[in-house]
């Protein structure tokens, strides 16, 4: 047998920046990273604010690659100083290395000629998954505007049928359901009450998983027909969208809203391994599925970012048959930002919650699974195939066990003290149905204001039950057999009660640049476009001398419409260009800076 190793080894570069008193406590990709997206931008973190002191910030940084060559591009400070960005004008070449030169001695002024240099490698080139299919996307503000509310879509939503409903707590409950078979299903988001009856009913073009309240109010929820988030208002009119960066294709296990209006959200990477390399009889064209975290902010672009290829060996994922042709060996369903700021994930097919340090992306501890952190003092079984990852108000955790290898197999909702100086878990409350339920997939545990728990049970009915702190049942609700929810929450809403149909709009059929609005503009202005398929998207601004004053993406983007905001505060009047190029279009506009 051969030995069984990591397949990718990770790298924190700390790397002294004397001069400035300041340390590189992150890069992104890491040294030595493999398989990194042909998009990906270059990112250096520090562990205090820099300043650039007039320097040139564009000769900071030189990339190279051994086949596409030297890259050209905009390098900037971002997050108040403690970040500095490089954005390549062109994407990678595919299989090449690329070899990074940040030469800070230019910003220390005291010896120019102290350097960071590293390399990292570009993914192969693979089939990139298309994320558009038969359904249409709800894509237009005119949707809830102009849209006919007096649509009724009660005909086509599934009933709820409740089986108790003693003194549950306040609030509305909130599924989106969706068949596990051929059943007949219109795909809905549901607000209901405790009695079933549905406040609100929103009809989708295609499946939705994610659907709750974020922390500042709005809905979002993650559409399935072409892979991005939505955000909705209390008037259910939709405000944002989000989506990852760096060219990854977002994942919908997860969103998290920030209060500085980042938000925390994945990606499934798929790419070819030669598992024969590492596991006795392994396929050498393995398709293996990694996870990738992001951070990103409220114009879209990734401020961190964590691949698991850099941190977590494959061969951790212990259910997993390392010989098969396809290997999803993450699995990552849920984000949670912890108290200290840092970030817990939830790896189902690594039996593991993962805390990762928000600054330098290392690892902080690993709770569960083969490479488990902690002493489990008084529930030897621990948990396995887990969803769903909460820090509650008391300092303990929450989290849907599935329970998948459980003898028998049966899922519960399972709360953790964590001492993370000692190591050590302790099962502080647990409640497991008699007769077991066994939820083999989705799920997740919610703890509610008045110290209830909310138990949604994935892939098995009942949907959802709320059980009080001794474990008595106050609510339990089902939708039809074989239809299930993703996940349910219950949330305090005072949005209107409203029936909309969401299927109505089309995907854009053509490029479009539209004007801006409004234009002249002092600070702020919107600049709105049209994309009839996923595509590499750059936009750009431009003072009258033709030189780029801020970009505003350079990523691949979904097929839609999308809107950004504009802030020209640090620009003074005048003429400007903004330019839209993809692959297959280009059209520039001009706007007007008064102040």
């Amino acid at each position: 047998m051969k030995k069984l190793f990591s397949l990718f080894v990770f790298s924190i570069v700390l790397l002294r920046f004397s001069p400035l008193n300041a340390d590189v406590i992150y890069t992104d990709p890491v040294k030595d990273a493999k398989m990194v997206n042909i998009h990906n931008r270059i990112t250096f973190g520090f562990n205090n604010k820099i300043s650039l002191d007039g320097t040139s910030i564009n000769n900071l940084i030189t990339v190279t690659g051994s086949v596409s060559g030297i890259h050209s591009g905009k390098t900037e400070l971002i997050e108040n100083g403690k970040k500095l960005v490089f954005v390549p004008g062109t994407p990678f070449s595919y299989n090449e290395t690329v070899n990074i030169v940040f030469n800070y001695g230019i910003i220390s002024k005291v010896n120019s000629s102290e350097k960071i240099e590293y390399s990292f490698s570009t993914e192969s080139e693979k089939l990139v998954r298309n994320t558009r299919n038969s359904f249409n996307d709800f894509y237009s503000y005119q949707l809830f505007n102009g849209g006919n509310i007096n649509y009724n879509p009660r005909s086509e939503m599934p009933g709820l049928t409740v089986t108790v409903n003693n003194a549950p707590s306040e609030g509305k409950i909130f599924i989106s359901n969706f068949p596990f078979t051929a059943i007949p299903n219109t795909p809905h988001l549901i607000i209901a009450d405790n009695s079933g009856e549905v406040y609100a009913g929103l009809k989708l073009p295609g499946n939705a998983l994610d659907f709750k309240k974020e922390p500042n109010g709005n809905l979002v929820y993650f559409n399935t027909a072409v892979s991005k988030y939505y955000e909705l208002n209390r008037e259910y009119e939709l405000i944002d969208s989000f989506y990852c960066g760096n060219g990854y294709i977002t994942d919908g296990h997860e969103l998290r809203i920030l209060s500085n209006e980042h938000a925390l959200l994945m990606s499934y990477d798929s790419q070819t391994v030669d598992m024969s390399q590492i596991v006795e009889g392994g396929d050498p064209n393995c398709l293996v599925i990694g996870l990738i975290i992001q951070e990103i902010d409220a114009q879209k672009n990734v401020v961190f970012q964590w691949r698991s290829w850099d941190a977590i060996p494959i061969t951790d994922a212990q259910h997993q048959n390392l010989t098969d042709t396809y290997l999803d060996y993450i699995h990552g369903n849920a984000i949670e930002l912890d108290y200290d700021g840092n970030i817990l994930i939830s790896s189902r097919h690594l039996d593991e919650i993962t805390k990762i340090n928000r600054e330098t992306g290392a690892i902080m501890w690993r709770l569960g699974g083969p490479a488990n952190n902690f002493t489990f003092t008084n529930d030897p079984g621990k948990f396995n195939y887990q969803h769903g990852i909460r820090r509650l108000p008391n300092g303990n955790i929450i989290l849907f066990d599935n329970g998948n290898f459980h003898t028998p197999p049966h899922s519960r909702a399972v709360e953790y003290t964590l001492d993370e100086v000692n190591m050590t878990a302790t099962l502080a409350w647990q409640y497991r149905n008699t007769p077991d339920i066994f939820g083999f997939a989705m799920g997740f545990a919610q703890r509610l204001e008045n110290g209830n728990t909310l138990i949604s049970w994935g892939s098995a009915n009942p949907t959802l039950t709320e059980v009080t702190p001794s474990g008595e049942i106050v609510l339990e609700l089902s939708l039809p057999d074989g239809i299930y929810s993703y996940r349910a929450f219950k949330f305090p809403w005072d949005g209107k009660p409203l029936y909309v149909d969401l299927t109505s709009v089309k995907i854009p059929s053509a490029y479009r640049l539209k004007q801006n609005y409004p234009n002249p503009f002092n600070p702020s202005t919107k600049i709105d476009f049209d994309l009839p398929e996923n595509t590499f998207v750059n936009l750009s601004i431009y003072d009258v001398l033709g030189r780029e004053v801020k970009n505003l993406y350079n990523t691949t983007l979904s097929a839609g419409p999308y809107s950004v905001s504009f802030q020209s505060s640090e620009l003074p009047s005048g003429v400007y260009f903004y330019k839209l190029t993809t692959p297959d279009y280009s059209e520039t506009k001009r706007m007007v800076i008064v102040k």
